[in-house]
């Protein structure tokens, strides 16, 4: 019984199918056209008509014609939206409502807006949002000797070190220090600053000398109490820590790459302050953004909204937007790679990359038809056909090979961004990785010739001053001397 009950399923939905299939046979359509990359193009005369369309849809839309026995028309007017854009552009669904358009193809983002005066044949292809960055540039990484540690762990260095050395020093110093430095003052002045001045040595000393194990340099310490022995020995242990947990981090970032892009994903660019986000005015993705109520979406709709820049009119001024440095643009995936690739055509350089990680888009796209229209179940299961015979991601395929450009410009973002060489042939680490250790090298070296020229100079004018002392002190001994000789 479950055999038959089964088999006799199968025979009704393929009957439904097989006479919602007729509703096509023999009917003549007049299609609207959305331009999207890959998708759907078109070709324009003189007079604005269209005489060539290629892309995805449109090998879709012949196939769909052959399976269900169709023939159609195209719709001959400027526009390729589906909303009203101004008075001479009224926009597809307008066409639509005057019954001089049965069907919209290209790759139209589903809305809750649309859905109320459209219905949509889903499951025409699937994608993703894309983020479009400025190019990651290689810098000099002056900055890596600082990156390995957090501002916090340099704070907590800076301040116990010298907690550090007051400790070594009052546990180092005798037990009878007041008593033996009272009787060593033989200072002109107070015996109070004589002894603060002692101090302040002893602690200079101290801080230097835990400088000097630090640095993994040694270091020399008075054990006088047992209690140094703790003191040092924490500190000698802690900085075996800090400098292996140091050197090895400072070895990531030397041979990592310094190619910081502008965000890794859409959740950087909305989290980030400093990142603005740019969409096309009145576009699919604007629409979805201002749909949302929830999620990363909604965050992103409202950045949007709050900046009065970041919805362009036009696609140029959202590119120009992004080489400024400070804009993400927020795009469908095929659109993205033709921003690129039309880009790199017209200045023969890659200014544009692509976030790393993309953002799926919510539902699929979609073709549009009238509201309540017979058609939607029969377009769906050709959309079903197509699929399962692998012939839209065929076709997606064939299209995306001839962005070359934009796939150059994404191999080149992987290139500047990889952590390690590819072969052995290539060079592992080059003069930009070491350009921080190099740059502190020759700080090291003007510091020291400074302090070299401040040493010579006190060498001669304390010579100078000591000989100028001596003679005046000679001739004022010769003078005594001639004063008692006569």
């Amino acid at each position: 019984m479950n055999a038959i009950g089964f088999s006799s399923l199968l025979v009704v939905v393929q009957m439904i199918c097989i006479s919602s299939s007729t509703y096509l046979n023999g009917k003549h359509l007049v299609v609207g056209l959305q331009s999207l990359p890959v998708h759907l193009y078109t070709t324009r005369n003189a007079s604005g008509h269209i005489v060539q369309m290629q892309g995805v849809a449109v090998k879709t839309l012949v196939a769909l014609s052959q399976r269900f026995n169709f023939t159609y028309s195209i719709l001959q007017v400027n526009d390729t939206r589906l909303e009203k854009k101004s008075n001479a552009l009224l926009g597809l669904h307008y066409y639509m409502k005057q019954a001089k358009c049965d069907l919209v193809i290209g790759a139209i983002g589903m809305t809750m807006g649309r859905y109320a005066i459209m219905d949509f044949v889903e499951g025409y292809a699937y994608t993703s949002i894309a983020i479009v960055i400025p190019m990651p540039e290689e810098l000099n990484n002056a900055d890596a000797p600082l990156l390995p540690f957090q501002f916090s762990v340099w704070i907590a260095l800076v301040v116990i070190m010298p907690i550090t050395a007051v400790a070594i020093y009052y546990f180092s110093r005798p037990l009878n220090f007041k008593k033996v430095a009272d009787e060593n003052v033989i200072i002109a002045g107070s015996p109070e600053k004589a002894v603060c001045s002692e101090t302040n040595s002893k602690i200079s000393k101290a801080l230097f000398q835990i400088f000097r194990v630090l640095m993994s340099q040694g270091g020399s310490f008075r054990t006088i109490r047992p209690a140094l022995y703790f003191v040092v020995g924490s500190w000698c242990l802690g900085a075996m820590v800090l400098t292996s947990a140091y050197s090895s981090i400072l070895t990531s970032y030397i041979l990592g790459s310094n190619a910081k892009p502008l965000a890794d994903s859409a959740i950087d660019a909305i989290d980030n302050s400093k990142v603005k986000i740019a969409v096309n005015k009145g576009n699919g993705v604007d629409l979805v953004l201002s749909a949302a109520e929830v999620g990363i979406y909604k965050q992103a709709g409202d950045k949007v909204r709050a900046n009065p820049k970041s919805r362009c009119e036009t696609t140029e001024d959202c590119v120009n937007l992004v080489k400024s440095g400070s804009y993400a643009y927020l795009h469908l995936m095929f659109t993205a790679m033709d921003i690129i690739n039309e880009d790199y055509k017209a200045t023969g350089v890659c200014y544009l990359a692509l976030a790393r990680q993309s953002e799926a888009m919510p539902g699929s796209l979609a073709w549009m038809l009238p509201k309540n229209s017979p058609y939607s179940r029969i377009f769906s299961m050709g959309f079903m056909e197509l699929h399962e015979a692998g012939m839209i991601d065929h076709w997606t395929e064939l299209e995306l090979m001839k962005y070359k450009n934009a796939t150059y410009c994404l191999q080149e973002v992987l290139k500047r961004q990889q952590r390690k060489a590819a072969s052995k042939k290539e060079t592992k680490i080059t003069l930009k990785n070491f350009s921080g250790p190099f740059d502190l090298l020759i700080l090291g070296y003007l510091i020291s010739f400074i302090l070299f020229v401040r040493e010579i100079v006190h060498f001669k004018v304390s010579n100078y001053c000591k000989k100028r002392s001596s003679q005046k002190i000679t001739t004022e001994e010769n003078k005594d001397v001639g004063g008692n000789g006569k």
